[in-house]
């Protein structure tokens, strides 16, 4: 717009000297209509930015990172052509936002040409680069005259359907759990009762004498013929551990801990459905409070992730300290507490060591694990004193060794 102006003033320079130096009548006429042009031109330009008509649809709201087409339909109601349409894009990503503060913003522009009275469809593509929920809005239509030189906005009541939202998935979400990292959060192993017997024959619980009504099957012949008297064997009762994933995203966290944060616990449910394994996602939603939902399906992980894909930001460890203020003594509850963004200052180091502390002093949980994007020796250190697992999102973790794994 900014050249078409350039342009036209030169011209009406050019005329206006051609003017002064040449006693022309044709001259005159022509300086004239250069004066006047702006003014019709605008004037067919009002009535094509109120007769326009507009509404974005979106095909699929659940999406992986990259380019992604989105519908754009126009509708020119007037009789006057629309020399130049133009169209603002906003997206916003829900994910890790500050109250109306998101955390990452953009526009698109996108530009077309119309006749009167006529419909068409575009189908722009827009490019994400990071997970989370994308809120998709028509910012601003305007429509420019025939000259290029004015740029009139189309009223925001004419839109339709301006807005939608689309889920665009981490790129960990297909990722398969290695027998390793499986095994470093309990996930393959089985836990027995140390205070029930069971039915499980591949573990004892006890041996003890014999009484009537117990099955010939669980006597234990060859220890029993050493005693001289009938010694049966009790099995194990295996216990079903739940998993419960805590998710904490901290203000400032960068996209890519959030979305590695993300990425690991959809794999790990996806991992746990597959063999049936009780488990439980709890995070802070919209309103500050913390909400808890058991994944027993797809249909249960889908809802989940519409949530986690918008999860807010959060100044405190507000998702530990809810949890720990509510949480009852759950012995065989295996925590995995997830953080992205954690700064470890030392004030807030001593504030959530003793949260994770007191989780295993009450006995919510029977292990507790902490998977961040990075962990200062001093804090793993600390960590495992007190027993509480480190694991970083790439899957390393701290041992004994802590300064090694570094």
């Amino acid at each position: 717009m900014a050249v078409n102006r350039i342009a036209y003033l030169y011209t009406l320079l050019l005329s206006f000297i051609f003017f002064v130096l040449f006693d022309v009548y044709l001259l005159h006429l022509f300086l004239v209509f250069l004066l006047l042009l702006p003014f019709f031109s605008l004037l067919l330009a009002i009535p094509a930015s109120r007769g326009l008509r507009y509404k974005m649809e979106i095909d699929d709201d659940i999406v992986p990172k990259g380019p992604c087409p989105v519908s754009l339909t126009i509708k020119n109601g007037s009789m006057f052509p629309c020399a130049r349409v133009r169209l603002l894009l906003s997206r916003r990503n829900a994910l890790g936002r500050s109250g109306e503060q998101y955390s990452d913003e953009a526009e698109d522009s996108v530009q077309c040409s119309m006749g009167p009275n006529r419909t068409i469809t575009l189908q722009p593509v827009v490019k994400f680069n990071h997970c989370g929920r994308m809120d998709l809005s028509i910012r601003r239509v305007y429509v420019c005259d025939l000259l290029g030189l004015f740029s009139l906005p189309v009223p925001a009541a004419n839109g339709v359907s301006a807005s939608g939202s689309v889920y665009v998935l981490p790129e960990l979400q297909t990722r398969s759990i290695q027998t390793d990292e499986a095994a470093d959060l309990g996930l393959d192993s089985v836990t027995y009762s140390t205070e029930r017997a069971g039915n499980d024959p591949s573990e004892i619980f006890q041996l003890r004498d014999y009484r009537e009504g117990d099955p010939r099957h669980s006597v234990h012949w060859k220890l029993s013929s050493r005693m001289n008297r009938l010694i049966v064997r009790e099995f194990g009762l295996p216990l079903n551990a739940s998993l419960h994933f805590l998710l904490e995203l901290r203000e400032g966290a960068d996209p890519a801990a959030s979305e590695a944060m993300l990425g690991a616990v959809l794999a790990f449910s996806e991992y746990l459905m597959a063999r049936k394994i009780t488990h439980s996602v709890s995070w802070i939603g919209e309103e500050g409070m913390l909400q808890t939902l058991s994944v027993t399906g797809a249909d249960a992980l889908a809802s989940v992730l519409h949530d986690l894909l918008a999860l807010p930001a959060q100044e405190r460890w507000s998702t530990l300290e809810q949890y720990a203020a509510q949480a009852m003594p759950q012995g065989e509850t295996h925590v995995v507490y997830l953080i992205a963004g954690a700064r470890w200052k030392s004030a807030e180091d001593e504030e959530a060591k003793g949260m994770l502390g007191n989780l295993l002093e009450r006995n919510i949980c029977r292990r507790l694990t902490l998977m961040t994007e990075r962990c200062p020796q001093e804090t793993a250190k600390g960590l495992l004193s007190f027993g509480c697992e480190v694991q970083l999102f790439s899957g390393r973790t701290f041992g004994a060794d802590a300064e090694e794994t570094l």
